[in-house]
């Protein structure tokens, strides 16, 4: 509920007072801003998921990568659920289902869920040592990170000697392949390597990291 409410604000902001000139625009969004809510809240709320539960983890021993990854599921969940009223807004608009769409989805869905945990389970690890970097996630996920991705605009309309420069980050090719797939019935191609290697990376990094790390977590907190 929370990201259709922001997106009719946003809606409303940018079509009818600053007057973005994009077809569709509500879909457009939507399609950006409902994936994008999964990798913000999920960072968001589960850097801190072993800084948190210090008391858990000092008691009993299990694998403690479960409480980061129930947070970012949890999340994942909640995305799928408005997929729906997406598709619903689509169907009202003329837009028919594709076959790509079974095929688009899950794999949109698994390197999105690959990216968020491995950056989730890097910082986390991390947090347990150095507390401030819940905060300063928060900051740069909302205040830096949301301005760089096409969520509230669409890559079209950035000028062509940006475009690069753009989809270097991410969650940019991310955003832009729920699009493709949804507005234009696309499975996203070559255009997601930016995703698909940083997801490779950063969930090396954040296994490595927290497997180097995870021995300690008991004395640091």
């Amino acid at each position: 509920m929370r990201p259709l409410l922001q997106g009719a604000v946003l809606f409303v902001v940018l079509s009818k007072f600053i007057r973005l000139d994009v077809k569709d625009y509500h879909l457009v969004l939507l399609a950006g801003l409902f994936p994008w809510t999964w990798f913000q809240t999920s960072l968001v709320t589960a850097v801190g998921s072993f800084a948190a539960n210090g008391a858990l983890i000092k008691k009993v021993y299990f694998p403690r990568f479960v409480l980061p990854l129930a947070t970012v599921m949890n999340n994942g969940v909640q995305y799928a659920f408005s997929i729906p009223v997406l598709l619903l807004l689509l169907a009202i608009e003329g837009y028919t289902p594709s076959w790509t769409w079974l095929v688009g989805i899950p794999y949109l869905l698994a390197v999105q869920a690959l990216l968020i945990m491995g950056i989730v389970l890097f910082i986390a690890s991390l947090d347990v040592y150095f507390r401030d970097l819940e905060h300063l996630t928060d900051v740069f996920v909302g205040l830096i990170w949301f301005y760089l991705t096409p969520v509230i605009y669409p890559l079209e309309i950035v000028p062509d000697r940006y475009h690069d420069w753009v989809l270097v980050n991410p969650m940019a090719s991310l955003i832009e392949g729920w699009r493709d797939l949804f507005l234009r019935n696309q499975v996203p191609g070559i255009e997601m390597w930016p995703a698909l290697l940083f997801a490779a990376i950063i969930a090396g990094l954040g296994t490595f990291s927290f497997r180097k790390l995870e021995g300690g977590f008991a004395d640091a907190l």
